[in-house]
């Protein structure tokens, strides 16, 4: 058992173990520079069972990856965000989901909800694996495919270039969206999704939500968003980047825009998503 607590203004991680879940011996290795609601669980590194690393997720997204004997954690890495958004808190994953995923889910802490019969939300649920990148082994995650059993109708482009200055409407009302695209974008331009007002600007080797932005390990080629009706999920090549955010609409519809350069889209698809409450 992990239990957070502070021991001279330092946040810990306190390791418990216990052979009947009613006496608790603490471990004397606190796990340190941790936060809150953690989340701590084993991934194999590139799918491979004979590589198991143990992933500690802090309360504020931030994770490491180590070894783990059963009383003592050994960081490997520093941390890293798990998402980069500002709307991203105490996360809770599930063991053991079909096909033996974990699935991830976060607080959207931070939104607002006036005049809504709700008053907070999660993310959409994702998919973890541990891969190895040219910066190291990292934590990639996307959203769960069970997440297609809400489609509705598509859109899909092919081969489609804005030029700087150029935009390309794609819904001109709604509120439930998927946007998936395999992209090149040249240096120095912007690929700006504006969903309802709140704008994602993806650049040749970062995605960004105004001043709050991400960089990958590579070009930014690949991009797939979510949008519920007060959120916004972005993941960027295969889940190596996200970024959630929680927004109020003050515009309808949805486009992309070109700026500083040319965007050419391979493939471009608009998923009208339907409810997930009948």
């Amino acid at each position: 058992m992990l239990l957070y607590g502070e021991q001279n203004k330092e946040r810990l991680y306190h390791i418990f173990t216990s052979t009947n879940l009613l006496s608790w011996h603490d471990e004397k290795h606190p796990i340190r520079n941790s936060y809150e609601c953690p989340d701590f669980f084993q991934l194999p590194l590139d799918g491979d069972a004979e590589k198991m690393k143990w992933i500690l997720i802090r309360g504020n997204g931030k994770y490491s990856i180590g070894e783990f004997n059963g009383v003592e954690f050994k960081e490997e890495t520093a941390q890293f965000d798990s998402d980069a958004g500002p709307n991203f808190y105490a996360t809770q994953s599930w063991e053991n989901a079909p096909d033996r995923r974990r699935v991830q889910a976060a607080w959207m802490s931070g939104g607002v909800y006036p005049d809504m019969p709700f008053n907070q939300q999660v993310t959409f649920p994702r998919e973890l694996t541990l891969r190895t990148t040219v910066k190291g082994s990292r934590l990639f995650r996307r959203p769960v495919r069970e997440i297609e059993g809400l489609y509705d109708s598509e859109v899909t482009w092919t081969n489609h270039t804005l030029n700087a200055g150029q935009s390309l409407p794609l819904a001109p009302s709604g509120d439930l969206f998927r946007i998936q695209a395999d992209v090149t974008i040249e240096e120095g331009a912007t690929l700006t999704l504006n969903v309802r007002g709140t704008r994602l600007a993806m650049a040749r080797h970062s995605m960004a939500f105004g001043t709050k932005s991400v960089t990958v390990s590579t070009d930014l080629t690949s991009f797939d968003v979510l949008v519920d009706r007060t959120s916004v999920e972005a993941f960027a090549n295969d889940g190596e980047e996200s970024m959630s955010k929680c927004f109020l609409a003050t515009e309808s519809g949805l486009s992309l825009k070109a700026t500083g350069g040319r965007v050419t889209m391979k493939r471009l698809k608009l998923i009208h998503l339907k409810s997930a409450w009948n």
